[in-house]
């Protein structure tokens, strides 16, 4: 009969620390859509006023990032994550005007609608992503995100899009091969978020988001740019 309830409190006592185990870790999946755009830096070669032509050509590009990730519980209120998955960010040029051909003879712009009447280009950088950071929660729904991405760049490519006077685009895409891109680089991470849908197995939440690369994208570019994303995230916890 000792035996029998020694193994049977052995057995109860075994339940409750896997249990107690398992819900210290959590799983997800988070989607990222965000703005980025690259925070132009000089070495001081370029003059102020090409920098500044630049600054003014260059615009905001609609990216997204996408992650699988795995948290641990440290107690009720701190929670490490870590996580892999994709990343993209780059910028894109404002519309440009293009000039119009002239009549030689009578000097009048010459109107065809064959040809394009604006010009944008668009960069895309490819990446993988793994985050480490750290979550504190605050309350029962919201938290603060902090931490570090490590940022493999995989590929690069540029978009030459030309806007026709009848509404019309046409996409001309290729390997950006203009520079040295840099393959590893390091982000800054943080937001403050809010479960808005928690029950005892999922979670779901909403977090404002930025994020800064802390080196150029450029290896060797007089005139690099360090990506900045801003947007909201979102996912769930399992």
């Amino acid at each position: 009969m000792k035996k029998t309830l020694l193994a049977f409190v052995m057995a109860l006592f075994s339940g409750v620390v896997v249990k107690a185990q398992e819900k210290r870790f959590d799983f997800g999946f988070n989607l990222y859509p965000n703005y980025s755009i690259g925070i132009l830096s000089s070495n001081g070669s370029i003059p102020a006023g090409f920098e500044s032509s630049f600054r003014e050509l260059e615009t905001w590009k609609p990216s997204v990032s996408a992650s699988i990730f795995v948290e641990y519980k440290l107690n009720e209120r701190s929670i490490l994550g870590f996580g892999i998955g994709y990343q993209n960010n780059g910028v894109r040029t404002v519309k440009q005007e293009l000039f119009p051909q002239y009549d030689p003879s009578m000097g009048d712009p010459i109107i065809d609608p064959s040809l394009p009447s604006q010009v944008r280009f668009v960069y895309n950088h490819h990446n993988i992503e793994v985050p480490l950071y750290y979550r504190h929660v605050f309350g029962t729904r919201f938290f603060l995100l902090a931490g570090i991405s490590g940022i493999i760049n995989v590929s690069n490519t540029s978009t030459s899009v030309a806007y026709f006077s009848e509404g019309n685009e046409i996409r001309n895409k290729q390997f950006d091969n203009s520079t040295a891109f840099r393959r590893l680089n390091f982000s800054g991470n943080l937001g403050f978020g809010l479960d808005y849908l928690k029950t005892d197995r999922i979670s779901l939440y909403v977090l404002p988001f930025a994020q800064y690369a802390f080196l150029g994208v450029s290896k060797t570019a007089a005139l690099n740019r360090n990506h900045l994303s801003i947007g909201l995230s979102t996912g769930i916890r399992l």
